[in-house]
């Protein structure tokens, strides 16, 4: 297993947002991934949190988060992902996985 997180610090386009959301979901499915938690106010208990929404997505491995971002399918909505949101992407292996 392994996680994607994108951590949210500003909808630039909230109609671009909307969009990207609706494409991006058939890509996820194609590589097994699938949205485990989006959160727009999660509980902090230390620190700061400077995010409007947290989002987290399972994959089988960490090789399939890593084929789904260069897939053609993600390659060709990255755009309207980069004008709808300012956020952060990063990947990282489950504890449990095997790979």
């Amino acid at each position: 297993m392994a996680y994607v997180l994108v951590t949210i610090k500003k909808i630039l386009d909230p109609k671009a947002f909307d969009e990207y959301a609706e494409k991006v979901r058939p890509t996820l499915r194609t590589y097994g991934g699938a949205w485990v938690a989006i959160e727009p106010a999660p509980v902090l208990r230390a620190g700061a949190w400077p995010y409007v929404r947290t989002v987290l997505v399972e994959f089988p491995s960490l090789e399939k988060a890593q084929q789904w971002y260069a897939s053609p399918e993600y390659r060709e909505i990255i755009p309207l992902r980069e004008r709808a949101i300012d956020a952060n992407i990063v990947m990282v292996r489950s504890l449990r996985e095997k790979d």
